[in-house]
């Protein structure tokens, strides 16, 4: 499971909070485990208790303190054992009991202390290195004396209050530091999901900035960066298919406008030369004159059809083509379109052959831009096939659609040139003769014409035995056509 750029935020603060005081815990209870098994710790533990067992012989034989070998015999092992001395003193301030003066235990000297919360501090004597322990004795629910304690250094174990330091205050600080190496750690991880995205989006805008399009952008996980990294690499992609298609798109322009000087200078250089002719009689023959004309009016319709493609082509790209669409009987209106183009046909070395009937349904067109269709197809088949050859009208139905194809047994079109036939401008030349004399405008005009009755235009050819191009109309059922 993929986890976006939120989650990830969120888990690493938990982790961040979590696993140090995690880590903490287990180093203090280890720290503990150390403290209860370290041995110097535990004999001064044991000390401590026999400063309590100190304090609690006192205030058992407290009612014989006035009996000093007695009282001492009570607790002088004890005394021993922990190279402690006793001085045991009343509220005033009276010496009861000392461990090392037996003779100011027995005069009762006053010794001068300092009394604090029933706390005794003795003040006579300079300690040096010596320290103290006080604690208030207390009888039947009064506090009838104090107990001092002097103790050396020495009698703390070495390094006690380090190692106490040591295994407690280690651990605080080995969960500090297990929670910077998290913090810096997931700081990186977490910046470098974030920089390597932003880096190859940075280095991708001063491409482009640069018009450079040839890299990819690398970036694929599936997080919100990377789907704006994939965002951006399909941006990318389209942005440059539609330059390349532009960079094609303009090139062709290039190239047909150079053509176009060309494909009209010709038929007028023709015109001109046999109008020349005429007017300095060398025709002089009524069949020589006939000649001469017929051939002037075929190049001005060839200057016509030239012109009227641009034209056409010109509404075309300004999307201001007028259709006028009305409901239609697909046979009449067919019939009526075919009927013109056998009359073309009569004279001609090529054989025009209609399958009939042609099916009869109602169809929403304008037959207008129709027949500019059909006479489209028909003339690009004819200059194919140049002086002999057959072509074939047919239509079916095919679904919901009146399919109409046109079909030559002419030179048909190369493999590499018939899926750019009804490209703008495009021009299959090893595909046609060399007096075609097109600009490759008319196929697209067809299209353009076929996509805005709701139809498709396509081709089919085999090298050398002919092409078929077909296209499709919707058929209308008779309750749309009522509605209409």
């Amino acid at each position: 499971m993929k986890l976006n750029f939120r989650w990830k935020l969120i888990l690493s603060f938990i982790t961040i909070i979590i696993i140090p005081i995690i880590v903490t815990l287990l180093l203090l209870n280890t720290a503990t485990e150390k403290i209860k098994n370290d041995p110097e710790i535990i004999r001064f533990s044991k000390i401590n208790l026999r400063f309590e067992k100190i304090i609690e012989l006192v205030k058992d034989n407290y009612f014989i303190i006035h009996d000093y070998d007695l009282f001492y015999k009570k607790v002088g092992h004890v005394l021993k054992e922990t190279g402690c001395r006793l001085q045991v003193i009343d509220s005033s301030g009276a010496l009861l009991f000392d461990s090392e003066d037996r003779e100011g235990s027995l005069a009762n000297k006053i010794l001068k202390v300092e009394v604090t919360d029933d706390f005794a501090l003795n003040l006579e004597e300079d300690l040096g290195e010596m320290n103290q322990y006080s604690f208030p004795v207390e009888i039947d629910d009064q506090i009838v004396a104090s107990i001092i304690i002097q103790y050396t250094l020495d009698t703390l174990p070495p390094k006690v209050l380090h190692k106490i330091i040591l295994y407690m205050g280690g651990s605080y600080i080995l969960g500090l530091l297990s929670l910077i190496i998290l913090i810096v750690f997931l700081s990186w991880l977490i910046s470098r999901s974030v920089l390597i995205p932003l880096n190859e989006l940075n280095a991708a805008t001063q491409n482009i900035a640069l018009g450079n399009l040839d890299f990819s952008i690398e970036y694929r996980k599936n997080d919100e960066l990377g789907h704006l990294c994939q965002a951006f690499e399909l941006m990318r992609c389209k942005l440059k298919e539609s330059l390349e298609k532009q960079n094609i798109y303009e090139n062709s322009r290039k190239t047909i406008i150079a053509s176009i000087s060309h494909d009209l200078r010709t038929p007028i250089a023709s015109i001109k030369g046999y109008v020349e002719a005429l007017q300095d009689g060398i025709a002089q023959d009524p069949e020589k004159f006939n000649r001469y004309l017929s051939i002037i009016k075929d190049k001005t319709d060839k200057l016509d059809r030239l012109i009227d493609d641009l034209f056409q082509f010109s509404q075309v790209e300004l999307g201001k083509l007028h259709m006028d669409f009305k409901i239609h009987n697909s046979r009449t209106m067919l019939e009526d379109i075919i009927s013109s183009i056998e009359l073309s046909f009569k004279g001609s070395s090529l054989q025009l052959t209609v399958q009939r009937p042609i099916p009869e349904v109602n169809i929403k067109a304008d037959s207008k831009r129709i027949s500019q269709v059909m006479d489209n197809l028909i003339e690009n088949a004819k200059r194919c096939m140049q002086h002999k050859g057959n072509i074939t009208i047919a239509a079916r139905i095919l679904d919901s659609f009146l399919e109409i194809s046109v079909r030559d047994d002419g030179p048909g079109i190369s493999p590499e040139d018939l899926p750019h036939i009804f490209e703008r401008f495009y021009r299959g030349e090893k595909s046609r003769p060399n007096d075609y004399g097109g600009m490759g405008l008319g196929l697209t005009i067809c299209k353009y014409i076929v996509e805005e009755h709701g139809g498709k235009i396509r081709a089919e050819s085999i090298h050398g035995r002919g092409t078929t191009i077909s296209f499709t109309l919707p058929v209308i059922t008779s309750e749309c056509a009522f509605e209409q």
